[in-house]
């Protein structure tokens, strides 16, 4: 090695190791500044680009300037380089001189043609390193920002550069990879002539927004001293990536079994993931939501984007650690997650064929060009794709395509060997890439993802039909501006930076976007695809499987259960499939049965649910289905069991304008003895078998007059106007108009009773807690006397444990082996207490423009159900207590204690079943 280049990120960067101590203990002169241009000539044509030569002119100070040819080889001249003074640094007069440079120009092509095509304005910073035991140096360093402009037009680049004196190469290596090592880069294949040109041509004019970072929500002015220290909410976007933290422990903890490992990371990947759709993309657009929720967490504007930026660099930080932990746990049992360079050439030989045979003809590089033939290629959404640098010969400039992966490929490819061996797809595709293109060369290739915003682009009230406005709306989603790329860390400036312009060229994105979208990854990119590992049959690298509870016998009559006492089942340690799925399906096929009116939110691509509705239809029976549209990232399902169910002659809501309908709600209207009886399920979850597998829920089944008919009324008014529900009379609750009063005033009683002296005890479970009113009247009654106590398994901006405030608050997050989905609310009332389940979070959306059920629950062995379930949840053994701070405490590493004893207890249950 006789020189090497890096590529820096920026100037700050550059100018601190141009200060820096060398690496290996090598001393170093203090930086030297100077500055010079570098005039590219050429053709008009490029003529001498086409055959392969390179001529610069450079020119610094007042000492005229170096002229430099390389290339071009002839028979009688066998070097490939040659640089000659110059007395001026005017072009035609400056080649006129006699030089040994010019010479050889002037044997190549005719001087008079020639034009500076490119000129970089050089900005150095020099040391001589290494001095030998004469002081001469060995190793002479360059730090320049390289600048090339055109009119208006200027774009930057920053590189670092290192060049032995004759016979120091193998001392010039070890500071290479000794630097390699500590800044985390790779040697350049292109020279900064290249880059440069790439860069400009990419340039844009465009005239910047001094806000365009930043979300509307957050031009606001410094927050005062007491404005901090008076902020009594925690910050709802860090509160939901501290959720993430909690999953993330999952998969860190050795004790995990290895393939539950694997799904936590996968399972937190994919949350991220939603996490910028929905949460980064609202805070850009100055969402409602997110302003209804900011309710003074004591941060600027700037500040919260910052806080946000770190714990979401720590959750991918401490993923890319967690990968490598699982890899080498892995390798203790034989299973090997590989890379390329891994492989022997035998299994790299057999890949290849396989690329070339399976993969390669399906793959469709486009080429990221301004040229009028070639449309900007659409970098799609959440898939994967490889950034390739290639040439088209040995003197072409390098080109930029974006290859986009094969989804319907596994991403693991099994290596031919004995064992389980993997290696990841993107890494066999980069390696063969000669076979896409078999007349030029590929020089490198850097794999990328771009994460677009979630909602869907379309105007409700102004759509004629909901059903086709969201159908055409989500598949448009593609078109949404870009929130995040990954992109792997290797990847040099040069390459992000046409990446960049590509996404600021899409048609219909206004607002440019900068580099703080990117987010550099040290290992995997998208780690829901471990998901598709399934690692050998071996017991220690799974949990143990969950026989659910069957609590209704297979030959009793769920109906006739029904009249006898209200059922609650906790899923999934009492089965999904023995009770929801059964009771639907059993109305579906019962000949007594005349109608079934159901909600539908979020069933899955397929559906045993449906499948039962579409049966009942089909039999004519009265089939009324409200089928939520808008359930977010859900649509294009909805949308097609709509049109299912419709074609069946079921009757369809498709929604109402401005709301969700999030309640989980069947009613089932049979004959008896030539009367109608009514029948109804409310859950805390979604009527989606696969949810009923990893969430654990609750299942409400009654034939209670009261509850019935509060049911009936509100589905009249949901098929029955386009207006929404007002509230029911018989003890359930409805929003968006009387759930929140009712909350608040159940909460009001609780501090009433405190106020008078009374026992005063509010108990509830759910999975979000940022309402601000309600977080100021748990504030009040907590200042009143009133114990809460309150398990929410995410976002919570509730600060508990504040003195004056809220010192009688408690908050515990349980994660475990399931999802916590159950949703349950105790208000003590003096020793009369109140009890409900249903779907609702104490959330803003929720509460205000959803659509949501809570029902009380009378019967005595059901309630003591629920508050065993709060008691066990409460003092869950691995729980997270949460701080005032935001910060939370796990009591002890591991899955949750609760969900391991109601897992044991459903097993156990099973077998006497069996």
């Amino acid at each position: 090695m006789s020189s090497f280049r890096y590529e820096l990120a920026s100037l700050p960067e550059l100018e601190a190791q141009a200060h820096a101590p060398l690496p290996l203990g090598l001393s170093a002169s203090a930086p030297k500044r100077t500055f010079h241009r570098d005039l590219y000539l050429d053709t008009h044509d490029d003529s001498l680009r086409k055959r392969g030569v390179v001529c610069r002119l450079r020119v610094g100070g007042k000492d005229g300037g170096v002229l430099s040819v390389r290339g071009g080889r002839s028979a009688e001249r066998k070097d490939s380089y040659i640089e000659s003074a110059l007395r001026g640094v005017e072009i035609p007069a400056a080649l006129q001189e006699e030089t040994p440079a010019t010479a050889w120009l002037r044997s190549i092509i005719d001087p008079a043609l020639l034009i500076a095509r490119t000129e970089l304005e050089v900005n150095r910073l020099t040391r001589l390193a290494d001095p030998d035991w004469l002081r001469r140096p060995r190793i002479v360093l360059h730090y320049d920002q390289i600048t090339v402009r055109n009119g208006e037009l200027s774009r930057s680049l920053y590189q670092l550069s290192g060049r032995v004196r004759a016979g120091h190469e193998v001392r010039l290596e070890r500071l290479a990879n000794a630097l390699e090592e500590q800044l985390d880069v790779r040697p350049l294949a292109s020279n900064p002539r290249e880059r440069a040109e790439l860069l400009l041509k990419w340039a844009r004019r465009v005239e910047r927004d001094p806000w365009d970072h930043d979300s509307d929500s957050f031009r606001v002015s410094e927050l005062t001293t007491a404005e901090r220290q008076a902020a009594q909410f925690l910050n709802p976007e860090l509160s939901l990536l501290s959720f993430q933290l909690r999953v993330l422990a999952l998969a860190e903890n050795p004790e995990t079994p290895l393939q539950e490992r694997l799904r936590f990371l996968a399972i937190v990947s994919a949350n991220i993931d939603e996490f910028f759709m929905v949460r980064m993309a609202g805070l850009r657009a100055s969402a409602r939501e997110q302003a209804e929720e900011q309710a003074g967490d004591g941060l600027t504007g700037t500040e919260r984007l910052e806080k946000i930026g770190e714990r979401v660099n720590e959750i991918v930080d401490r993923q890319a650690a967690c990968y490598s932990d699982c890899k080498r746990a892995l390798r203790d049992i034989d299973v090997h997650i590989l890379n390329w360079d891994d492989l022997a050439e035998d299994e790299r030989a057999e890949l290849r064929t396989t690329a070339h045979e399976e993969i390669l003809p399906s793959l469709t590089p486009l080429a990221m060009t301004l040229s009028p033939g070639h449309p900007m290629p659409h970098l799609p959404h959440l898939a994967s794709s490889l950034a390739v640098v290639f040439r088209l010969d040995e003197a072409d400039r390098p080109h930029l395509a974006q290859l986009e992966l094969p989804s319907d490929s596994n991403r693991f490819m099994r290596v031919p060997r004995e064992g389980f061996a993997v290696v990841p797809i993107e890494q066999v595709v980069a390696a063969n890439l000669d076979l896409l293109y078999p007349n030029g060369t590929p020089e490198s290739a850097y794999m990328f993802r771009v994460t677009r915003a979630g909602d869907l682009p379309f105007d409700e009230e102004a759509a004629a039909d909901l059903l086709d406005a969201v159908e055409e709306a989500a598949g448009r989603r593609h078109e949404n501006p870009a929130i995040r790329v990954e992109i792997e860390k290797g990847m040099p400036q040069f390459v992000r930076s046409l990446v960049l312009e590509s996404l600021n060229r899409e048609t219909g994105n206004d607002e440019e976007i900068g580099p703080e979208v990117f987010q550099e990854v040290e290992e995997l990119l998208d780690l829901r695809d471990l998901n598709e590992l399934s690692l050998p049959e071996l017991p220690q690298v799974r949990y143990e499987v969950l026989h659910p509870a069957t609590p209704i016998p297979p030959e009793a009559s769920f109906f006739e259960e029904m009249e006898r006492r209200d059922l609650l089942f906790h899923h999934p340690f009492d089965s999904f499939e023995a009770t929801v799925i059964r009771f639907i399906r059993e109305a579906a096929l019962d000949p007594a049965v005349t109608t079934i009116k159901i909600t539908l939110y979020r069933v899955g691509d397929s559906s045993a649910i449906v499948d039962a509705l579409l049966d009942a239809a089909r039999s004519g029976k009265g089939v009324a289905v409200f089928v939520e549209l808008k359930a977010r990232f859900d649509e294009e399902n909805n949308v097609v069991w709509a049109r299912a169910l419709e074609k069946a002659g079921a009757n369809i809501v498709y929604g109402l304008v401005g709301l969700k309908n999030h309640s989980k709600v069947t009613l089932v209207v049979r004959r008896e003895e030539g009367k109608l009886r009514r029948y109804v399920h409310v859950g805390t979850g979604n009527y989606n078998a696969r949810s009923g597998l990893q969430y654990t829920d609750l299942s409400l089944f009654s034939a209670r007059e009261d509850l019935v008919a509060d049911v009936a009324d509100l589905f009249n008014q949901l098929t029955g106007s386009s207006i929404p529900p007002s509230g029911l009379t018989r003890g359930a609750l409805v929003a968006p108009h009387q759930l929140l009063p009712a909350i608040l005033s159940h909460i009001e009683r609780e501090t009433s009773h405190a106020r008078a002296g009374r026992p005063a005890h509010i108990r509830a479970k759910f999975n979000g807690l940022s309402d601000p009113e309600v977080v100021r009247a748990l504030y009040d009654a907590s200042s009143a006397g009133v114990e809460i106590d309150l398990v929410v398994r995410g976002i919570c901006t509730l600060r508990p444990g504040v003195i004056g405030l809220s010192e009688r608050i408690r908050v515990v997050s349980v994660v475990g082996r399931f999802l916590e989905h159950s949703r349950i609310y105790r208000f003590h009332n003096d020793g009369s207490p109140s009890y409900f389940i249903g779907s609702s979070d104490l959330r803003p959306r929720n509460l205000r423009r959803r659509i949501e059920l809570l029902v009380p629950v009378l019967d005595a062995a059901n309630r003591a159900l629920l508050d065993e379930a709060l008691e066990l949840y409460l003092g869950d053994s691995r729980g997270w207590d949460l701080a005032a701070n935001g910060e939370y405490t796990n009591r002890e590493s591991g899955s949750s204690s609760t969900q391991d004893a109601l897992t044991q207890r459903a097993v156990s249950s099973a077998r006497i079943q069996g």
